[in-house]
């Protein structure tokens, strides 16, 4: 087993004290690392962890819905608050990511209608700024939230009272391989293959 390790200074550079941390309820195996900085988040603040809204299984990935209109609507049925857990704390969110930013405040708004004190964000990676032509699907920088706005802009738009991200140093320091080893294109917008830049997800209808 790897022993985790992050770099968690970027987190705790504001005096913010919580009575609960929460995490979503575990997705896909693909995603488990958001709840791993959660547990270890919780462990260097020794800030409880708990978790905070239910999951339902049986509604898939939001942020690759093809409308904004079918990403909101299945936000809305995929996580549900547990209140008991919520009202009248002070939360912090420890999150894999933000892509649009959409659903990270629907889910906000989410918790503060639970009755949530306060709501601060901690994200386990850089920000997201430039597009991914190796299979995710953010093919274009005006999806990236964080590629046309400050975080400062973000956090606003979001709904939370804080938002950091972890660095991009840090978040590779925590891999068992060599920097070198990994890709970072979409948060330095160094690509290692030189990419199509034509490529979209509609190309095979249009052919």
């Amino acid at each position: 087993m790897i022993e985790p390790k992050i770099e968690l200074t970027p987190f705790f550079s504001d005096p913010i004290f919580h009575n609960v941390q929460i995490k979503k309820s575990k997705n896909s195996l693909r995603r488990w690392h958001g709840n791993y900085a959660a547990i270890g988040f919780a462990e260097e603040s020794r800030i409880p962890y708990e978790i905070g809204m239910i999951r339902n299984h049986y509604i898939g990935r939001t942020f690759i819905q093809p409308s904004q209109f079918i990403r909101d609507f299945r936000v809305k049925v995929k996580l549900n608050p547990i209140k008991d857990v919520l009202k009248g704390k002070r939360i912090v969110i420890i999150e894999d990511s933000i892509v649009r930013g959409t659903t990270s405040r629907a889910r906000v708004k989410t918790l503060w209608e639970a009755g949530a004190k306060e709501v601060h964000m901690r994200i386990s990676c850089p920000p997201l700024r430039f597009p991914c032509f190796y299979g995710i699907d953010f093919p274009t920088k005006k999806e990236l939230i964080a590629s046309r706005h400050s975080i400062e802009w973000v956090r606003d738009f979001i709904g939370v009272d804080t938002l950091k991200y972890l660095s991009e140093e840090g978040m590779l320091q925590s891999m068992p391989l060599p920097s070198g080893e990994f890709c970072t294109a979409c948060f330095d917008g160094i690509y290692p293959i030189k990419p199509c830049r034509k490529m979209s997800k509609t190309i095979l209808e249009r052919s």
